[in-house]
């Protein structure tokens, strides 16, 4: 006996053996094969669940756990999860939007050389802090963020200075 009792006839409990145990992909728990339909035993852990768990309609584990990306990680245009690598999007100052590489290149191909989400001309080097200003003047969080990484970085003819860059990080946040 596997359950610590010499004389299973005299106590009454039932020997389960492991090998009858299965575990519910919903409620994660180790129950016997009893507990689970013909047709459902049939199925591997992962989309198994119990009689109980599919008459309270309990979601699979698998389908309920992670971590879900928000919104703002998308590209705004073909609305797909930007890559995790910031080399494989391109962020658009005229705009203040990142973009996937693929939607830059579709607009390519259909001969748009602009910004392919607002369409604005691309701006030369020079005009780009005064367009950043202007919209950081607007309060735009996403340009006062561009902003203090230019400050943080010395780009665009700006002096590094890390301090005015955690200020304007924290006034963005």
């Amino acid at each position: 006996s596997t359950h610590g009792c010499p004389d299973t006839e005299s106590c009454g409990k039932r020997s389960i053996n492991s090998d009858d145990m299965k575990i519910c992909g919903a409620c994660v728990r180790e129950l016997p094969d009893e507990s689970y339909s013909v047709e459902q035993r049939g199925l591997r852990q992962s989309i198994r669940r119990c009689e109980e768990c599919v008459a309270a309609g309990n979601q699979l584990v698998l389908m309920t756990k992670g971590r879900k990306r928000s919104e703002k990680d998308d590209c705004p245009i073909c609305q797909l999860p930007l890559p995790l690598d910031p080399g494989q999007s391109s962020f658009r100052e005229c705009c203040m939007k990142r973009v996937c590489k693929g939607c830059v290149l579709a607009a390519y191909k259909r001969g748009i050389k602009d910004c392919p989400f607002c369409r604005t001309t691309m701006p030369e080097k020079s005009q780009v802090l005064a367009m950043v200003r202007k919209r950081v003047d607007a309060g735009d969080p996403m340009a006062i963020y561009d902003l203090g990484t230019k400050y943080d970085f010395g780009e665009y003819g700006l002096v590094k200075d890390v301090t005015r860059a955690v200020e304007l990080y924290d006034r963005a946040a």
